[in-house]
């Protein structure tokens, strides 16, 4: 597959037939359930903030895709975007189906935690284009298992509140895919050397509502 994509063009091509080919068929499938969710629905808040979400690890993985030197890095990152920035289409077909905004009154995930939900802060993004590139791919491991268990955990507090049958299997598809991702990434992290956080130190995420 590598082999057929531009060695920095894969963001755009690739990865723009993939959203398109998303928004198409999230949103015939949010066409065939009756009812449209509302603005304060937990469908709704749960498309932009998992979007939101999706975003930071697409940015992320498009630069360890140009950047890493270690081809299993290169490939979980490219496996991340595409797969990430395809979901986000996915997310926002529903939302246009809905008769919804892509973006609501509030910014996404507002009233949340987002050292809980595994988000990295700026200066720990911007970091990774420019740090040494050895150092750069065990930090974007690090940085995307955290990510990857926040996810996880929106997932799983989704499938508390939502009630539409496709939001339903979406939620449940991230929290499969994600936590085998999370797997492979320890194990590249022990190949360098790099010890995952153990499971006592994962954040607690019982504080990740909306106020």
């Amino acid at each position: 597959m590598q082999r057929r994509l531009q060695r920095h063009g894969l963001s755009r091509v690739a990865a723009g037939a993939s959203l398109a080919a998303a928004v198409l068929l999230g949103g015939t499938l949010a066409a065939l359930w009756p009812d449209t969710p509302g603005e304060a629905s937990a469908e709704v808040t749960f498309a932009r903030d998992m979007s939101a979400h999706h975003a930071q690890a697409v940015d992320m993985s498009v630069t360890l895709f140009q950047r890493a030197a270690d081809p299993a890095v290169k490939l979980i990152a490219q496996d991340i975007l595409l797969t990430q920035q395809a979901q986000i289409g996915q997310m926002s077909g529903w939302l246009m189906a809905w008769g919804r905004p892509l973006a609501g009154r509030e910014a996404p995930m507002a009233g949340m935690d987002r050292q809980a939900m595994g988000l990295a802060s700026e200066q720990e993004a911007r970091e990774l284009a420019y740090l040494p590139v050895k150092e750069t791919e065990t930090r974007y491991l690090t940085l995307m298992r955290r990510h990857h268990q926040g996810g996880v955990d929106m997932a799983k507090l989704a499938l508390n509140t939502v009630k539409r049958p496709e939001v339903r299997a979406f939620a449940q598809r991230v929290v499969t895919a994600q936590t085998s991702e999370i797997g492979a990434i320890d194990a590249l992290l022990a190949a360098r050397g790099a010890n995952p956080p153990s499971a006592q130190s994962e954040p607690e995420m019982d504080g990740m509502h909306h106020e």
